[in-house]
């Protein structure tokens, strides 16, 4: 776009084509070329004027008028369509990135539960339960799951450790799948619409917060349990509460890094 008249106050060419970049959407390329194009249009429309006696101000209003609404020049799917469907796609980028990354964090506290798993015994990573809430015949499923086991509560606390191992196994590699899907996707939709249909960090900042709420609620029940069960089940929650304090890290780290990058140059000093 040329810049003569740039910035020019009551410069109704430049009004209308701010007016109209904001409705285009497509390619940085197709968008400059669009503009350019128009730009040319009008320019040729307002020497035309000139020429025929008008004032510049009236020339430029003139051209404008022939011109058309800006919508008209984008075309009728650009102002109304496109922006919706970017929307829609932006949406699907920031739910599949928060998804999978909290389905690799529970993938993340099976690890974790491994390790507490090892170090402290069945009994710390889950609590039984009650006497009353399960009847021979599950005793003697749990027992035919774990032979090794002498009672009923250590098979049952085995049976139920290697199941919440198992989940977080299931959710971790599931998470993998889910971000590999959000890397293609974000690789295909990298159109400026669907780049700028939501503000930079949302999906980053989203994140962090949701993975900071789980945090606190896990890491809370851990410390309650600690204290009003000797610690009995509360590998649970603090292997949760440590890999969802993990996400919220990366995710706040990933955050600084896209403001960085948005970030405007500073002006050196004068």
């Amino acid at each position: 776009m040329t810049r003569h008249a740039a910035d020019a106050p009551g410069d109704a060419i430049e009004d209308y084509l701010d007016r109209l970049l904001v409705t285009l959407s497509g390619s940085p390329r197709q968008v400059r070329h669009t503009l350019a194009e128009v730009e040319a249009h009008l320019r040729d429309a307002v020497a035309e004027g000139m020429a025929a006696g008008l004032t510049e101000s009236e020339a430029q209003a003139q051209a404008v008028r022939r011109m058309g609404p800006v919508t008209g020049v984008a075309g009728p799917r650009t102002g109304l369509a496109r922006p919706s469907l970017a929307l829609a796609r932006r949406l699907m980028l920031t739910a599949a990135l928060i998804g999978a990354a909290g389905f690799v964090a529970i993938g993340g506290a099976g690890l974790i539960a491994r390790a507490l798993l090892a170090a402290k015994g069945d009994a710390f990573l889950t609590a039984p339960w009650p006497q009353a809430s399960y009847t021979r015949a599950d005793c003697a499923r749990w027992l035919a799951v774990n032979p090794g086991t002498r009672s009923c509560v250590a098979a049952m606390l085995a049976d139920h450790a290697g199941d919440f191992l198992l989940e977080a196994t299931a959710a971790g590699l599931l998470g993998l799948l889910g971000l590999a899907g959000y890397f293609a996707l974000r690789r295909r939709w990298r159109d400026r619409a669907t780049l700028t249909a939501l503000p930079a960090g949302t999906a980053e900042a989203l994140g962090a917060a949701l993975a900071a709420v789980a945090a606190v609620a896990c890491l809370g029940t851990a410390f309650d349990t600690e204290m009003t069960q000797r610690g009995v089940g509360a590998g649970e929650p603090w292997s949760l509460g440590v890999a969802a304090a993990l996400a919220a890290a990366v995710f706040a780290v990933a955050l600084r890094r896209t403001l960085r990058r948005t970030r405007p140059p500073e002006l050196p000093p004068a």
